[in-house]
């Protein structure tokens, strides 16, 4: 039979074909790479039948679909503070409103009113709208109004009340059986988090035979070893349907599952094959979830290192990579911390169960191990080491992995591997001084809604100078937009930040950014010619005001032989006053003031100034009607060309030698 111990390829040539329809047509390139590695490695004929295999496979696949009916019917299947996701008989929509009384499992006919799901419009920006989707849920809906209701008590109901009670035994209890964090958990779980043993914490594959060996041992004299590994599916698959959903956990026992019923005819890389098409083919858009990408890679890498005596640290060197696309660092005590962690943690699991079937009799015993648990996270945190990185390039991931799957070759050959490991170390100090040669420079505009934030990053990391923070009043714009945002490029620190005035919209994300983003030097105030790195900053002097948009600072920035004007959000008046102190005053890019408002950007400014390009910072939809359409016709009656972030996110300005390119 062509395809006998040949399952696990033909899933990857599906994965490959699905990644370049739903992420770029780029990956094509991989697909016929892979093509012609099957035709050495195995034969045409296997080939052949992969292509008609994969083009069946696509075609059946079940997209998600999304909803347009106002009127819902459907079970809550998930459920935080402010929100619930109720699965309909066609989809999942994600509804905002007030379910106070509610539960998961109780059924809802309701009324709701749809909104978009906004995409990434910075770049490297986490993409929400790939994560509903990777979740299966196609819509975003507020609550109008609800029409009837059912309650229904279900045994995830009665075990979360079986964990009510605001102490951090019960929390764990939430997080280890029913995978399910409550507000008590959060702060500790951002700690795990940062120090890169989250995993350790969610349900997944660990915490499966955790949970085997629990059911084995007080069964193991009774129960024939056949039959006991039947049982152990059993109640395990019952356990996982009662749950809430989750990849990692059911992508382990699934392949339990057919390593215990097909141990002959599959071999464990086929066996994970075949889950893999049995996930993508229910959605396939979870090739974006991150549970699923660290879940089955992690489970490849098992079964190539096959039980080394260095199983441990060869994962851990092959997540890296991973851990540097989510978080762009590395936790130097990581890899010791979960070493030490691994025994305990299977302790603390072994106990939670033991509270969940028996009481509070094992509560002190448990309490007493999550204390501990937390003093070593807390300490740990304290003293953590970070390495920083930018986020890894399509090059990097591809090196990396070509060394790494050589190393994992010659460890199973037992050969040395001190080549390669000189090989991965060399890649990964060349990659950590890459913002130190990189060539070209930058002017963003990153899209922070209704605000300013301009970037300015110079080649050869001669400087970065941020010119206003933005500020969300219900949001903190620096954690989730520019923290993210300045790793992901390799800036992890501002050599100077620039406040143009204190209005929150230009300024209010400051104080957050601060304590996540050494900031060298801050300017609130007029200052002299100023000269930072290959960029020079000119103040121009603006009179006194009482109002605080026209007490913004003012300045040119020569960058790269093109003049940029930063105007804050003064008015015209202020303008006026400019060409006046001013007359030679010309530019080439002008950061139009308050966000395209009518007070500002008159036809006699851009009359003397003579800008060819203007960006307009505002947000999409925001409630001043920015910018003003009367303001883009002066714009456009004066020949400059707008760019404006509530329509395109993100705008660069690259320089590079002498030339600059624009980018949206």
């Amino acid at each position: 039979m062509f395809i006998k111990y040949s399952i696990s390829y033909y899933a990857l040539f599906c994965l490959l074909v699905i990644i370049t329809i739903l992420v770029h047509p780029v990956f094509i390139i991989f697909v016929l790479g892979y093509s012609v590695f099957i035709v050495y490695r195995l034969n045409w004929v296997n080939l052949i039948l992969m292509i008609v295999f994969t083009i069946a496979f696509v075609m059946i696949m079940h997209y998600p679909q999304s909803c347009s009916d106002p009127y819902l019917q459907g079970t809550i299947i998930s459920q935080d503070d402010s929100s619930v996701v109720i699965q309909t008989a066609a989809t999942k929509v994600k509804v905002y409103g007030n379910f106070t009384g509610f539960a998961v499992g109780d059924e809802l006919e309701i009324k709701v009113s749809y909104f978009d799901i906004r995409e990434p419009t910075n770049d490297n920006a986490f993409n929400y709208k790939h994560y509903l989707y990777s979740r299966g849920i196609t819509n975003n809906a507020v609550l109008t109004n609800i029409i009837s209701s059912q309650k229904h008590e279900t045994l995830l109901q009665k075990l979360q009340s079986r964990f009510a009670g605001e102490d951090l035994v019960n929390s764990y209890a939430s997080m280890f059986i029913i995978g399910v964090k409550d507000e008590l958990i959060n702060d500790y779980y951002q700690q795990l988090t940062n120090l890169s043993v989250v995993h350790l914490f969610a349900l997944s594959g660990l915490h499966i035979h955790m949970l085997k060996g629990i059911i084995k041992k007080p069964l193991g004299f009774l129960l024939p070893e056949r039959f006991l590994e039947y049982f152990c599916l059993v109640i395990i698959g019952f356990y996982i349907y009662i749950i809430p959903f989750n990849v990692s956990f059911l992508r382990a026992y699934l392949v339990m599952v057919l390593n215990t019923l097909f141990k002959k005819y599959l071999n464990r890389l086929d066996s994970l094959g075949i889950v893999a098409l049995i996930m993508i083919y229910m959605n396939p858009y979870i090739i974006f979830n991150l549970s699923f990408i660290f879940s089955y890679f992690m489970y490849l890498l098992i079964i190539f290192i096959n039980r080394h005596k260095y199983l441990n640290l060869l994962l851990y060197i092959g997540s890296i990579p991973i851990i540097l696309t989510i978080q762009y660092r590395i936790n130097l005590l990581s890899f010791i911390l979960g070493v030490i962690l691994t025994p305990l943690v299977s302790l603390l699991y072994q106990l939670l169960w033991l509270y969940t079937l028996f009481g509070s009799f094992f509560k002190p015993v448990t309490s007493l191990v999550i204390t501990m648990l937390n003093n070593i996270i807390v300490f740990c945190e304290d003293f953590s080491i970070f390495i920083n990185f930018m986020k890894p390039s399509l090059f990097f991931l591809l090196a990396f992995y070509f060394i790494y799957f050589k190393l994992l070759f010659k460890v199973n050959i037992k050969q040395k591997i001190y080549h390669e490991i000189m090989l991965l170390l060399s890649l990964m100090i060349a990659f950590y001084f890459k913002p130190y040669y990189q060539i070209y420079g930058q002017v963003v505009m990153i899209d922070v809604g209704q605000g300013d934030c301009f970037l300015i990053q110079q080649p050869f990391k001669l400087g970065n100078i941020l010119i206003d923070t933005g500020g969300l009043k219900n949001t903190d714009l620096a954690e989730v937009t520019l923290v993210p945002y300045l790793r992901s490029i390799g800036v992890f620190e501002l050599d100077y930040v620039f406040i143009s005035h204190d209005d929150f919209d230009h300024s209010g994300a400051y104080d957050s950014l601060s304590e996540k983003i050494k900031i060298k030097e801050t300017i609130t105030t007029y200052q002299e010619k100023m000269t930072i790195g290959n960029v020079e900053i000119e103040m121009l002097k603006t009179p006194l005001s009482d109002d605080s948009n026209d007490s913004s600072l003012v300045f040119v920035a020569t960058i790269n032989k093109l003049k940029y004007l930063f105007t804050g959000d003064i008015s015209t008046t202020v303008e006026k006053q400019l060409v006046e102190t001013y007359p030679d005053l010309k530019v080439d890019v002008l950061k139009v003031s308050h966000h395209g408002s009518n007070t500002a950007t008159s036809a006699l400014f851009l009359e003397k100034i003579k800008p060819r390009i203007a960006l307009i910072s505002c947000g999409k939809g925001n409630l001043y009607g920015h910018p003003h359409d009367d303001v883009i016709q002066r714009l456009h009656d004066y020949g400059v060309k707008v760019y404006r972030s509530d329509q395109m996110g993100m705008v660069k300005i690259v320089y590079y030698g002498n030339d600059n390119y624009i980018f949206q």
